[in-house]
């Protein structure tokens, strides 16, 4: 099957249009003249010095598509931050909505479950789109209409184990039964040769990417080489602006930025490599905000591991679902995979892919309610 039509060419890609366009005019060379962005050059350099051809570098790197995006970095760090000291601009939001009646609990900067609900509500009650996320925006609208919360509010319980509610919804619990109809024959060799039920496959895949419905509206390539670039604090100082970090602080966040970029220097790398190993352009392949492509989402360099041909076309294409699949199975028995195992067993083997327990607890989920669906013969071939 073709990779083309879990794609999302809704490009951040409009560059591409663009040189097409220009070229159609006669005024390629315009563009084939345009320059590295000064954020990648030691980017660049370096993948030079490690053995990658320097001329076919600068031809991927001078590309409309390679603009530094501060985004991945940012998030990370904020991410990280959040977990370690609390976010200031978090603790100012619940500060404000627990004055409001809104919120419960403790203007500790960390964006729980319970801040994400009183977030939400108070959005509701003054006709804001709910949107669970500490911003200055939010800020302002709390000191703009300072709604108070309805007296004897009821606040959930939130001891539950936490899921991604969204991919247990109808809508797309029926994406991924259609899928699991759509795929039995790969499914089943799948778990012939590996082990995987065919459930756990489909539940993980509804998680990733709604079953490749979704496989990232960024470039791998371009996030994986700003990470890389943005190990030089200067880059990402704007996002901390609100938290003004002290010099402890600042060191800390710098030596993150320097281990993550690390990190994705590693990453880049290995998505080179996949990419020239199986002839496809960098710039072709969308992914998550850290890189992780194909209707699985793996990390390159897991792609280079464990991305097998499912199909006997010679190429192991993770943007085709034989390929993806067979994949999946692979580095899921190589993470410890094995029958009969146990559901805390399982339970590890999903942590290892993505370490979130609400990752795991939706997986299982989905997982069980695939199970149910094909047994009531819901899911039809």
């Amino acid at each position: 099957m073709s990779r083309k039509p879990f794609v999302k060419r809704a490009w951040a890609w409009c560059g591409y249009a663009l040189v097409v366009g220009l070229a159609a005019l006669g005024v390629g060379a315009a563009v084939a003249a345009s320059t590295v962005d000064p954020a990648f050059e030691p980017v660049v350099s370096r993948l030079a010095a490690d053995g990658f051809p320097e001329a076919k570098l600068r031809r991927l790197f001078s590309r409309a598509e390679m603009v530094f995006s501060q985004k991945a970095m940012a998030d990370k760090l904020t991410a990280l931050y959040m977990r370690k000291y609390g976010l200031r601009l978090v603790a100012d939001v619940q500060q404000r909505l627990s004055g409001l009646g809104w919120y419960p609990g403790p203007a500790d900067g960390r964006l729980d479950r319970m801040t994400k609900w009183s977030i939400k509500a108070y959005q509701t009650a003054v006709g804001l789109p709910p949107n669970p996320a500490a911003s200055e925006a939010l800020l302002a609208e709390l000191d703009r209409r300072p709604q108070h919360a309805p007296a004897g509010i009821a606040f959930p319980d939130f001891s539950d184990q936490e899921v991604h509610d969204v991919v247990l919804s109808p809508e797309r619990l029926a994406e991924a039964k259609e899928f699991y109809a759509r795929n039995r024959k790969a499914l089943a060799r799948v778990r012939e040769r590996y082990g995987v039920p065919e459930e756990y496959l489909v539940a993980l895949l509804a998680v990733e990417t709604r079953v490749g419905h979704y496989l990232g509206d960024v470039v791998a390539v371009v996030n994986l080489s700003s990470l890389v670039a943005a190990e030089n604090p200067a880059l990402t100082a704007s996002a901390f602006a609100y938290e003004r970090p002290d010099a402890k602080r600042q060191a800390w966040l710098e030596q993150k930025a320097r281990e993550k970029g690390e990190w994705a220097y590693g990453e880049l790398k290995a998505l080179l490599r996949y990419a020239d190993a199986q002839g496809i352009d960098p710039l072709s392949m969308p992914g998550s905000i850290y890189g992780a492509i194909g209707i699985c989402q793996f990390m390159p360099s897991n792609a280079l591991k464990y991305a097998v041909d499912g199909d006997g076309d010679g190429k192991a294409d993770l943007f085709n679902v034989d390929d993806a699949l067979m994949s999946l199975g692979n580095i899921l028995r190589a993470m410890g995979w094995k029958q009969p195992m146990s559901e805390e067993a399982m339970r590890k083997v999903f942590y290892g892919y993505n370490h979130s327990q609400v990752y795991v607890n939706t997986i299982m989920g989905a997982a069980e309610r695939l199970r149910a669906a094909d047994a009531s013969g819901t899911v039809k071939p």
